[in-house]
């Protein structure tokens, strides 16, 4: 037996069940935003280092902030080295031209990612997140992960004052404080199996068919976050491994993440008897956390109470959408905020 390729961070098949190897499979990398300086042309450089002209390809560049500016800006970075599409967010009631707040525009991430599905040609999707470059065994390790059918987490580090030139970080200050919490419990050589809860959403990789199959991101979790773990969750639930891998390592800038945000976050929280009696309209029946009764804490003991594989919060379903049903998904947008019925135009 010849030795593993250690430098490509190379992914063993998972045993009981999981998805099997397969021949070669093409990628789709979706890359959300919702930031003026998303730092683009970093990511671009450094992923077309890595590729090769026969590479099958494409980057789904989705934007919160489209414009034929923009645009056109992001064309001449491309500079045809991998297919590409610059698209819009679907409509969701949080954010952009169809929104139903009329205040604050809020973080709506579960149905960005979602739409990043929608688009997507390839049976293997990556995501990543903005302001980042990508180190130099990220495309190879995402290879494998696709040609075996793997669900994966990629790695981050958060740092300071980077300078990075032709696709390579030359220069930056780390911070203790931007560490992955799970790079200690890792392995340069090779990946490490995690639990669903410790999925991330900046660096997971999956077949596109699993992510339909559960819905993909549950937009219960807009705008408050935690829909990266939500999903690790339903898919560890599902029997499929999730394997940690520091080969996926993706350097980020704290400068340009601290960007006054373009969208915010919003939690809610009420008193134990509305909180239970919220959870009961879920059908169950007790609490599987304990802490406050605000949104997060209700999102996942209605996930553990359920225990439901598919989404609960999405007013669609992935498997009957395509890019021309986006914008038929308007009239079934909430009007009310699903945690206390708020209307959202009081946002």
């Amino acid at each position: 037996m010849s030795a593993p390729d250690r430098s490509a961070g190379r992914l063993r098949s998972p045993a009981n069940g999981g998805p099997r190897p397969r021949g070669q499979a093409g990628v789709s990398v979706v890359f959300n935003t919702h930031r003026h300086d998303p730092a683009f042309a970093w990511f671009a450089d450094s992923l077309a280092t890595q590729t090769d002209p026969g590479d099958d390809l494409e980057v789904i560049f989705v934007d919160g902030l489209v414009d034929e500016r923009r645009r056109d800006e992001l064309a001449r970075i491309v500079d045809g080295r991998f297919d590409f599409r610059h698209v819009p967010p679907k409509p969701n009631p949080w954010n952009g031209r169809h929104r139903a707040t009329r205040g604050a525009q809020y973080s709506a991430m579960s149905s960005a990612r979602n739409t990043g599905i929608v688009y997507a040609t390839k049976p293997y999707i990556v995501f990543i997140d903005d302001a980042c470059v990508l180190t130099e065994n990220w495309w190879r390790t995402v290879q494998h992960a696709a040609r075996e059918g793997l669900v994966v987490a990629g790695a981050y580090r958060k740092d300071w004052g980077m300078i990075v030139r032709d696709g390579v970080l030359a220069e930056s200050r780390r911070d203790a404080a931007g560490i992955d919490c799970r790079w200690e419990r890792g392995d340069d050589d090779e990946p490490v199996l995690i639990g669903g809860g410790e999925l991330f959403g900046a660096g997971t990789g999956a077949p596109r068919e699993l992510l339909v199959k559960l819905n993909g991101f549950d937009e219960l979790c807009d705008p408050v976050g935690g829909e990266d773990y939500h999903l690790g969750l339903r898919v560890e639930w599902s029997g499929v491994p999730i394997h940690y891998c520091r080969a996926m390592l993706v350097i980020e800038s704290e400068e340009l993440h601290r960007q006054p945000p373009v969208v915010t976050r919003h939690g809610k929280s009420t008193d134990p008897a509305t909180y239970m009696r919220r959870l009961r309209e879920f059908g169950v029946r007790e609490r599987s956390t304990s802490g406050p009764c605000d949104i997060s804490h209700l999102i996942l003991d209605v996930l553990y109470g359920t225990q439901s594989l598919t989404t609960l919060g999405n007013h669609y379903s992935l498997a009957a959408m395509t890019e021309d049903d986006l914008e038929d998904t308007i009239g079934r947008m909430p009007r009310r905020h699903w945690f206390d019925q708020q209307p959202l135009a009081e946002f």
